[in-house]
């Protein structure tokens, strides 16, 4: 049977959930922030908003946290410490309930509690609560369970707040379309065509859902919980290494006190060393861990505390946040970084039955592993500038000792070619060599971004990971891997963060598998070209009737902006837009005013940049556009037959046309640039794609006329999956070809 809580306990409880975690003292004005931790407005979050006013970093799980022009005033509310301060005001009342007079006739002896009117209540005055008609519903508790409610930290119970916009109408209504609660004079014009039903009717499902999506959290948090006792474990097994290890060198030492004694703190320096690298790196990943679970821990608590404290309107309002998390959260767990990569394997190396003597001399004279020093060892060669798909490349790794010389005993040296995107591993050929040279050879089979991981004795070398921007060879587009036939006119393509393909159909915007398949077809649009996707999988298609649609990510029409002119949005037959994670803002090709518009993700002006002509930075109908790894713009200058880039603030950096024998781009349409910054530019007068580096060197070209699997007819799309696959749209040929 539970303990009873007594109310000292309570509220000692109590007062700690109310205290900010950086000022240390009772929230004022608390805010919470998207990743579910809650501080004071002023001065704590004020104190962290950067220079720009833009954004805030969580003191906590250090989320970026981006702000609206309103600051951190704009930031919500969390109705759970609203809840815990309105429990705080219940203690008050609780704590003299036996000499409180009635609050309503003020003469008689309260004998119990109104959790409706939040009076405390005397015998006369509840029986006239259940005559009068409209007090006849309100709760009415006795004061002993008045106590164990505030005991069990549950707040009294509160009327049904009424619509903000019908004040007579109470909020009984929730709009599934809308996520929030409404009236019933809402239904008839705002909410006219949503899905809608009684909060008493949806909340046991809405809440079996909340409670159902919280499951993985759970599961993710009890990995992680695992693992940091994993941390624990194997730091102990380290110090316990370290412990039998020094003895271990204090026996041999006084063994042979005459040869070692010289060599005794050296040997303990050198372990010391070696344990407090090993630690280092292991407490570098455990927090690491620690941030993941601080994320799952917040979230998993703001979601049950919102359960257990909530009004039905405020967990079916909450739900929705909830579940973006949880899906932010997802995305970024990765089981495999939540294990400890440092091992505990030091030992001492001895020469077996050798005699002692001799041994300890070798031991003194001879370099070996521990004496390696990972700090003053080099990784050179042509391997660490790039590599393209199909090609062998090689590094080399020197091995120095701590004394700056060559080493020359035998090292446990391993390397792996890590895929960025994918997470596919590829094992390198070590060939070891004279004086502690190795040659690491390896020849990647996927283009893209790859990080080459060394490790020598389990710790990373110096530079590790070094990054390895992977091409494609020309041998990559002879034939494509996947064709997906019957797409009716289609334009411009994007991936969304799910891995489906989102296509413009011409007056329809349709959604694919991986594999082809049709999931779903939305809108009814003039003339479209242009599609992008948001952080959050909001859809955004531009095209000749020179205005901006947003979707969600199930084809809700959500918005559009825009008309015909030269003013701010205002528009002459766009044709591309693309989304730009780091500012949050759309760039839409504007290509009969020849400028490039930006625009916010809630559809309003930003700025724009371009002028016409043919000079640097000035545009003849600019077509499509996308970002690279480093922000900066490319865009199709079609006329001017090149590509420029463009800083995200608008600034020309450079433009480039020039492939082999003198040939240039020839009206140059679509364009996309994989992870390794690889840009693909498709040519709709030789219909082919060019292919160059980011910095405009020429690559390949690959295609050409015609109907035949990898030949093209109007190429109106490119666009890059989560493989670095390139997928081209035929607009002639009515399929999408994948590279």
């Amino acid at each position: 049977m539970a303990e009873r809580v007594t109310m000292k306990e309570a509220l000692k409880k109590l007062d700690a959930q109310l205290e900010c975690s950086l000022c240390l003292d009772t929230f004022k004005q608390p805010k919470l922030l998207p990743c579910f931790h809650v501080f004071c407005k002023s001065p704590c979050l004020e104190k962290l908003v950067t220079k720009d006013g833009r954004s805030l970093t969580c003191p906590t799980c250090r989320h970026i946290v981006p702000l609206s022009e309103r600051g951190v005033a704009g930031l919500q509310s969390d109705f759970h410490i609203d809840h815990l301060f309105e429990i705080q005001d219940a203690f008050n009342k609780a704590e003299d309930e036996n000499d409180r007079n009635c609050g309503s006739c003020e003469d008689g002896k309260a004998t119990g509690y109104c959790n409706d009117c939040g009076d405390f209540l005397c015998d006369k005055c509840q029986a006239a609560h259940k005559i009068m008609k409209y007090l006849r519903n309100h709760k009415l508790i006795s004061l002993d369970e008045l106590k164990a409610q505030v005991t069990s930290l549950v707040p009294p119970k509160k009327a049904v707040p009424h619509c903000p916009k019908h004040s007579d109408n109470a909020l009984k209504i929730y709009c599934d379309t809308c996520s929030t609660l409404i009236c019933t004079d809402c239904t008839i014009r705002l909410h006219k065509d949503h899905n809608y039903d009684l909060v008493a009717d949806v909340l046991t499902k809405h809440k079996e859902e909340l409670v159902s999506s919280l499951k993985p959290v759970k599961e993710k948090l009890d990995s992680v919980q695992r693992a940091l006792q994993d941390f624990d474990t194997r730091a102990k097994a380290i110090h316990d290494q370290r412990a039998a290890i020094e003895a271990n060198i204090h026996k041999e030492i006084n063994e042979q006190h005459r040869l070692l004694d010289q060599r005794r703190a050296e040997l303990v320096g050198e372990l010391e060393m070696l344990t407090q690298q090993k630690l280092k790196n292991l407490a570098a990943q455990r927090d690491q861990v620690e941030i993941t679970q601080v994320k799952l821990t917040s979230c998993l608590e703001y979601a049950e505390g919102g359960l257990k404290t909530g009004t039905d309107g405020e967990v079916l309002e909450m739900k929705s946040s909830v579940i973006k998390r949880i899906k932010q959260i997802s995305t970024d767990f990765n089981p495999s970084t939540i294990q400890p990569e440092t091992k505990a394997d030091m030992e001492m190396i001895t020469k077996g039955k050798e005699p002692l003597q001799q041994a300890c001399r070798d031991f003194l004279e001879n370099n070996h592993s521990r004496s390696i020093s990972l700090e003053n060892s080099h990784t050179t060669g042509d391997g660490l500038k790039g590599a393209t798909t199909g090609e062998t490349k090689t590094v080399s790794f020197q091995a120095i000792t701590k004394k700056n010389k060559k080493f020359k005993c035998k090292l446990d040296l391993k390397a792996k070619l890590v895929h960025v995107m994918s997470k596919d591993r590829l094992k390198c050929e070590v060939i070891e060599q004279q004086h502690g040279q190795h040659k690491i050879n390896y020849r990647p089979m996927k283009r893209g971004k790859h990080e080459l991981h060394i490790t020598v004795n389990g710790d990373a070398v110096r530079g590790s990971p070094f990054p390895i921007a992977v091409a494609p060879s020309p041998q990559s587009f002879v034939k494509p891997s996947r064709v997906v036939r019957g797409v009716n006119n289609p334009q411009g393509t994007v991936f969304n963060s799910k891995g489906q393909l989102v296509v413009v159909e011409g007056a329809t915007v349709s959604v694919l598998t991986p594999e082809g398949e049709k999931i779903r077809t939305f809108g009814k649009l003039n003339n479209a070209h242009g599609v992008t996707v948001d952080k959050d999988d909001n859809i955004y298609v531009v095209g000749y009737s020179n205005r901006v649609n947003k979707f969600s990510s199930d084809g809700e029409f959500v918005a559009a902006v825009g008309s015909e002119g030269s003013g701010n949005l205002q528009f002459s037959v766009p044709h591309g837009i693309c989304y730009n994670r780091r500012d949050n803002n759309l760039y839409v090709t504007d290509q009969g005013n020849n400028r490039i518009q930006v625009l916010s993700t809630e559809l309003k002006f930003v700025r724009c940049f371009g002028t016409p002509g043919k000079g640097n930075g000035q545009l003849q109908n600019p077509l499509y556009a996308t970002f690279d790894s480093a922000n900066n713009l490319y865009v199709t200058d079609r006329c001017n037959h090149r590509v420029q880039v463009f800083t995200a603030e608008g600034q020309f950096l450079r433009t480039f046309s020039q492939k082999t024998n003198g040939q240039k781009l020839n009206l140059p349409w679509a364009i996309a640039i994989d992870s390794s910054d690889t840009v693909y530019v498709s040519e709709n007068g030789p219909h082919h794609v060019s292919v160059f580096t980011s910095q405009g060197a020429y690559i390949t070209t690959f295609g050409g006329p015609g109907t035949e699997e990898g030949q093209f007819n109007s190429i109106h799309g490119l666009s890059i999956d989560h493989n670095d696959s390139v997928v081209v749209s035929e607009q002639g040929n009515r399929r999408l070809q994948i590279f």
